[in-house]
């Protein structure tokens, strides 16, 4: 039974790093490579070797300005290039990515079955993100495995029609990543980060370029003159529209913001640990910061992760930052308590979410043996 777990950006390699080695302590049970279509190069290869992830498969797609549709289209014909000759009898993706989409189209195409990490989860608008809205709820309707994070991320697929035998809540494998690299965090120094108290923002979604962007980065301008004690902190995204407009609102403001190059994965993680709060667009973010206790003011109109938000943790602010000054008002006058991240981390699986979707996986490629009557 030969199966292929695919990833390109590196928000999917940090949350299939876990499933990958537990799948590797199956030994011959489990046979399978790892394909990686390069959608992230440029921030890829610190991050495989941070986890210690072997490539079987570069297929080296990124290009620059490329477009979802292109991704899509590269990542299917590199795919085909690559293992049609292949028997393949399984895929497994991650999230909602346009490597994950074009790798489940990819698998259903070619007989396998589809396993999808990270299942479940909506904003129920397929604009609102775009394209990640209309990624997630394809590949649901052709995954044979459903590897739901939460429980109301089990509720919508059912809601959806999906068979509740098929799904199976196994929490948030990103948090086992991020036990992993704060440990490694916590032996090194910090003296890279701001000495003040900082705002950490991260922005990046391409619903929100152009005027929702430059909007938040008002908002940002009037958060600073609100507190002058506090500063900005912001790794850009490489996006050069990201980065034409942070230096156009803060390239001289270098007293009260720090503008930098995208940090690696176990330097990000201190930078939200550290933070006072986050102001960010990234749907990863709302759980990591919220794992440590540090509070995200969510610059979209949706989000699909509305656990963290009903306990207290994230708040959305609008996708131009409208709701920024009232939001950091209340995170700066309520303290956020000990239990309230205790139990969004028991939530996410208490860092076991990795070991109990390779068990689910391997029990799954076992079915599968048994249906088509393969040898044991």
């Amino acid at each position: 039974m030969s199966g292929l777990v695919i990833f390109g950006t590196r928000p999917e390699a940090i949350k299939l790093a876990p499933v990958i080695a537990g799948l590797r302590t199956a030994g011959s049970a489990v046979n399978f490579e790892v394909v990686c279509t390069g959608q992230h190069a440029e921030i890829m290869t610190q991050t495989l070797k941070a986890f210690d992830i072997e490539i079987d498969e570069n297929l080296y797609l990124m290009q620059p300005n490329q477009t979802p549709i292109e991704v899509v289209r590269r990542t299917i014909e590199g795919l085909s290039m690559r293992f049609d000759e292949l028997s393949l009898d399984w895929v497994l993706v991650q999230g909602d990515t346009a490597t994950a989409f074009a790798g489940a189209e990819f698998g259903y195409l070619s007989g396998a079955a589809v396993m999808h990490l990270e299942a479940g989860l909506r904003t129920h608008d397929i604009n609102e993100p775009w394209p990640e809205e209309g990624f997630r709820q394809e590949i649901a309707r052709l995954a044979t495995l459903h590897l739901a994070p939460y429980p109301s991320a089990r509720r919508n697929l059912i809601d959806e029609g999906i068979n509740a035998e098929n799904i199976h809540v196994i929490g948030n494998s990103g948090l086992d990543s991020q036990q992993l690299m704060l440990r490694r965090a916590d032996e090194g120094d910090n003296n890279w980060l701001p000495d003040d108290d900082f705002i950490l923002v991260t922005l990046h979604r391409r619903e929100n370029l152009g005027e929702r962007l430059e909007k938040t980065c008002q908002q940002l301008v009037s958060l600073l003159s609100e507190y002058p004690g506090l500063r900005i902190f912001w790794p850009i995204h490489p996006n050069p529209k990201v980065r034409r407009v942070a230096y156009q609102f803060f390239g001289a403001l270098t007293d009260r913001v720090t503008l930098c190059e995208p940090l690696d994965y176990p330097k990000f993680l201190s930078a939200q640990k550290a933070a006072v709060f986050v102001v960010s667009d990234s749907g990863g973010v709302q759980e990591e910061a919220a794992s440590m206790g540090t509070r995200v003011a969510i610059v979209r109109e949706k989000t699909e992760r509305p656990d963290a938000v009903e306990l207290g943790l994230t708040r959305i602010v609008g996708a131009d930052a409208a709701l920024l000054s009232e939001t950091v008002a209340d995170f700066l006058a309520n303290p956020v308590e000990p239990q309230i991240v205790e139990k969004w981390c028991s939530l996410q699986g208490n860092g076991e979410a990795g070991s109990k979707a390779a068990a689910v996986i391997v029990e799954h490629i076992e079915g599968i043996r048994l249906s088509v009557g393969a040898p044991e």
